[in-house]
């Protein structure tokens, strides 16, 4: 069988497309070389619209932040890394041109983007100015920033601003990656603080996820751990929402391990409330008439009367 040689025309188009990529790559050095930035900028992109080289992304990049085209430049020194891992540090000091650009001009949406980005292709280098200054930004949302945290709690200035950042990422962990993460912030939070504001949303933290570890624990048939961990949430705070449900919970692990009599008292305990009327109450109440009659329930009601 015979190969069929490629016809002259398609070889003639293909080498007229690699001299054109050429000749932009060339008038793109030579426009940066004599400082006309924006020109080079709009060659390198001539380029990269065909073939995306991580040399010619490097290149693109520095034009693009001598333009202060902040947003061309982090997505050029993205571009770099994610095409060459190994040139990871050098994009790394790109996108950090690029936090120190945005801060001078106040661009949080950039400084977001760069930060974010430099913790992603180089973990290991430090980003705690920058972190700290994305997140005191107006209107930061920290759910959005879950990463920079642990570097900005770095380089906070003093232990209050320590001890307000650490509740905030551990509000930011439960609504992103949950509890598991979230809990330690909390505890840390509490441990730590002298501030009293700041010590209630601590313990509040503490309580929604101890409730909310309990569930796990209860679904994953560990009723002991459950146990524990609703006795965690309602020694915090017995009266609120959370703390309400944890002894249901609380009342519902007991029942698991054999244990009726403290069961019974859970539930008791929430109707003798007699204050709030929800589902929690309900929840209670139903249990309740589940064991009436049975031993351990006239025993719990001889004792809290």
């Amino acid at each position: 069988m015979k190969l069929k040689l490629p016809s002259p025309w398609i070889l003639l188009v293909l080498g007229a497309g690699c001299g054109e990529a050429g000749d932009h790559e060339r008038l793109g050095d030579q426009a940066y070389g004599e400082s006309r930035y924006a020109q080079a900028l709009a060659e390198y992109r001539q380029v990269l619209a065909n073939d995306p080289d991580a040399r010619v992304w490097a290149k693109a990049g520095a034009a693009a932040l001598r333009t202060r085209n902040l947003e061309v430049a982090s997505e050029a020194y993205l571009r770099l890394a994610a095409e060459d891992p190994t040139r990871a540090a050098e994009a790394a000091e790109g996108l950090e041109a690029v936090a120190r650009a945005a801060e001078r001009v106040g661009d949080g949406k950039r400084l977001q983007v760069a930060v974010l980005g430099m913790g992603a292709i180089a973990p290991d280098r430090s980003i705690g100015r920058y972190a700290l200054e994305l997140i005191r930004r107006p209107g930061a949302e920290a759910t959005d920033l879950v990463a920079v945290f642990p570097g900005a709690i770095a380089v906070a200035p003093d232990p209050e601003t320590v001890d307000s950042l650490l509740v905030v990422y551990g509000a930011a962990l439960r609504e992103t990656t949950g509890c598991g993460e979230a809990l330690a912030a909390f505890q840390a939070g509490v441990r730590r603080t002298r501030i009293a504001a700041l010590r209630n949303r601590a313990e509040e933290g503490v309580a929604a996820c101890s409730l909310w570890m309990g569930h796990r624990a209860e679904a994953m048939g560990r009723p002991g751990d459950a146990e524990l961990w609703f006795g965690a949430a309602i020694r915090i705070d017995s009266s609120t929402t959370v703390g309400r449900r944890a002894l249901v919970g609380y009342g519902d692990a007991r029942l698991r391990l054999g244990d009726t009599l403290a069961g019974v008292m859970a539930y008791r305990t929430l109707v003798s409330d007699g204050v709030q009327t929800d589902s929690i109450l309900q929840m209670a109440l139903d249990r309740l008439e589940d064991l009436r009659g049975s031993a351990p329930f006239d025993s719990a009601r001889i004792i809290l009367q």
